[in-house]
């Protein structure tokens, strides 16, 4: 009988243990693009994973052990596909030799949740860089988003998922109207 209860007890405490989502979604919202921008304009994409580790959330919670989630897909594929749709409707054209290279890097992508009192804390910090190459001349543009925001319980996934797309999509779309990249691309 002890032996029941004693199971009982350990997987009452066991199943009562805190749950973290396995992964997370990173969903980009992209402002509607004008057409024409780039008349028979060619140059190639491709994005880079720079950072020194995949996970994109990590909860930091007392003396527990960190833990770590990904996102679904490799955020820099996922980002590196949104502004390649973008430019599309912007007219451009991708072909794997053309004179205009672009190359995005993701240097960093991390949520950090804590809880150092009463409140959890979470931090976000985006950093793109993003680089056009045009027949020998380089324009590079640096791209930093920090967000941070409290609760008094522990953050939902689409709240961390919120923080993320809302610094991606704000990067993503100031990079889609900058005047500059896009006389680098015409050129």
């Amino acid at each position: 009988m002890k032996r029941i209860v004693l199971l009982l007890c350990v997987l009452l405490v066991t199943g009562c243990g805190k749950k973290y989502p396995e992964t997370v979604n990173i969903d980009l919202q992209m402002a509607d693009q004008p057409a024409a921008v780039y008349a028979s304009s060619t140059a190639s994409l491709r994005g880079h994973d720079a950072r020194e580790h995949p996970e994109v959330v990590v909860f930091r919670i007392n003396e527990e052990p960190a833990v770590k989630i990904s996102n679904i897909r490799s955020p820099h594929i996922v980002i590196t596909e949104r502004i390649a749709d973008g430019l599309r409707e912007q007219g451009l054209l991708f072909e794997k030799n053309a004179p205009v290279t672009i190359l995005l890097e993701l240097n960093q992508l991390l949520v950090t949740i804590t809880k150092p009192k009463l409140l959890y804390n979470s931090e976000a910090v985006s950093q793109v860089t993003l680089k056009v190459t045009n027949r020998g001349t380089t324009l590079t543009r640096k791209y930093n988003r920090q967000a941070s925001r409290e609760s008094a319980s522990r953050p939902k996934t689409h709240h961390i998922e919120d923080m993320l797309n809302e610094q991606l999509s704000n990067i993503a779309n100031q990079i889609l109207a900058d005047e500059e990249l896009r006389e680098m691309i015409r050129q």
